[in-house]
């Protein structure tokens, strides 16, 4: 049975970071004890007397709570340093500074991390993304040939797979970018995880990309980019 109170205070918990802060220190601390209320009482909003259930909502409450963390905030902080999948979150003085203040990569000539995607996520995070997405894919249409359940699940697994490869593929080869854009154990992490795949997919969508890029310049990965820019001027 469900305890009312602790359940409450577990939505309390999570809705503490949507109060207003002044600061990105204080947004940080809202949000952690936000995560520290809701965590706690979560696991005692089922115990006692179901100690093992309250555990397990915990713990998963807490992991989704630090991926979230991870993945769109620079609230992630340890030891000084931050730790995100954002560029600009994973930069302690971009992170602190002021939403208004921002200025388009294009403003400037400095670019710190010239093989990110679009200036949003450094290469080798992207394609550790990336492998995780298509391994799971890999993963739903093993099911279906092993169990033969889920054949709609797995065709849009096939198709996911498909369209990434390609897409990426294509794109870093219109842009220039060196092959997989140098995360070659990545690449084949993820060719293997498809039985060639992805991998030969990419290699010629690649090449393709080579032989007929696309450059449109309103495109993230040509404004996020100054040597984007200036290797391929308007």
């Amino acid at each position: 049975m469900i305890n009312i109170i602790f359940a409450a205070t577990t939505v309390v918990g999570l809705a503490l970071p949507v109060l207003p802060a002044k600061s990105a220190s204080a947004k940080r601390h809202l949000y952690w004890t936000g995560a520290l209320v809701a965590t706690g009482s979560a696991f005692l909003a089922l115990f006692p007397p179901d100690w093992r259930g309250g555990l397990a909502l915990a713990g998963a409450l807490a992991g989704g709570l630090t991926l979230r963390a991870y993945m769109s905030t620079p609230y992630l902080r340890i030891r000084g340093r931050t730790y995100a999948f954002n560029l600009r979150n994973s930069d302690p003085d971009e992170a602190e500074a002021d939403a208004d203040s921002r200025r388009p990569a294009s403003d400037s000539d400095r670019d710190p991390a010239p093989d990110s995607y679009g200036g949003f996520a450094g290469a080798p995070k992207a394609w550790w993304l990336l492998v995780i997405v298509i391994s799971a894919c890999a993963f739903i249409v093993a099911i279906f040939v092993v169990k033969q359940e889920g054949p709609w699940y797995a065709l849009g697994a096939v198709a996911a797979v498909t369209i990434l490869a390609i897409s990426i593929g294509h794109q870093d080869g219109s842009w220039d970018y060196r092959f997989a854009r140098g995360q070659l154990v990545l690449y084949g992490i993820a060719g293997i995880a498809t039985l060639g795949v992805f991998a030969t997919l990419y290699y010629f969508a690649y090449l393709a990309g080579r032989r007929w890029p696309l450059r449109p310049q309103g495109s993230m990965e040509y404004r996020a980019h100054p040597h984007l820019q200036r290797k391929f001027p308007e």
